[in-house]
């Protein structure tokens, strides 16, 4: 039975690794270092993790954990279909550019799970994806959009993402600003009646 002290202890790992990753890159962060990054010996890490391949995927399975925290109150609260999908622009991009290590983990360095890692985390991605999903055929029953939903989710959900390469939150655009923008893209003011 795991004590709260080797629970805070593994969160601490976790969120370390998370910005490590982040700033380095998975492939060129070690063991040793995320162990240096909280005050351990490398070998201490093992206690927690069996590889430095499940220390990313717990911090990808936490990075899902928090984006579907962030969204699930707006999108409960938003009463029309363009209501949830702004809701879940809003939630995805605070959860982007809200210091949100993990996540940002999760878009930069999916290429480095391994197939059997991947598998663990592909059913929480499936449910965010099934989120998106539902707005957007909802969206679409009311003519709001068209042609292929999987391709509207990726373009929208790819220029959401991509703001984290350009997107400053000292700049001129609010983050809901931001979401207003990206909605305004996808879904045009002719078809923006709530």
């Amino acid at each position: 039975m795991k004590t709260n002290d080797e629970s805070a202890r593994k969160v601490e790992l976790r969120t370390a690794a998370a910005r490590l990753f982040r700033k380095v890159g998975y492939s060129r962060a070690t063991v040793r270092d995320v162990a240096k990054a909280v005050g351990l010996q490398s070998g201490s890490i093992f206690y927690y993790y069996k590889t430095k391949e499940d220390i990313l995927v717990d911090v990808m399975k936490e990075g899902m954990r928090q984006f579907t925290e962030t969204v699930l109150a707006p999108l409960r609260e938003a009463t029309t279909p363009l209501m949830r999908l702004r809701a879940l622009l809003i939630g995805h991009l605070k959860a982007l550019h809200g210091g949100n290590d993990e996540l940002a983990v999760i878009l930069s360095e999916w290429r480095s799970l391994s197939p059997r890692s991947r598998r663990q985390i592909v059913k929480q991605r499936d449910e965010i994806e099934a989120m998106w999903d539902g707005v957007l055929r909802e969206l679409a029953t009311e003519g709001r959009v068209r042609g292929d939903l999987s391709i509207l989710r990726l373009a929208v959900l790819g220029a959401a993402n991509w703001s984290l390469q350009w997107y400053d939150e000292r700049g001129k655009l609010s983050i809901d600003e931001l979401a207003d923008q990206l909605l305004e893209l996808f879904v045009p003011a002719a078809d923006r009646k709530a």
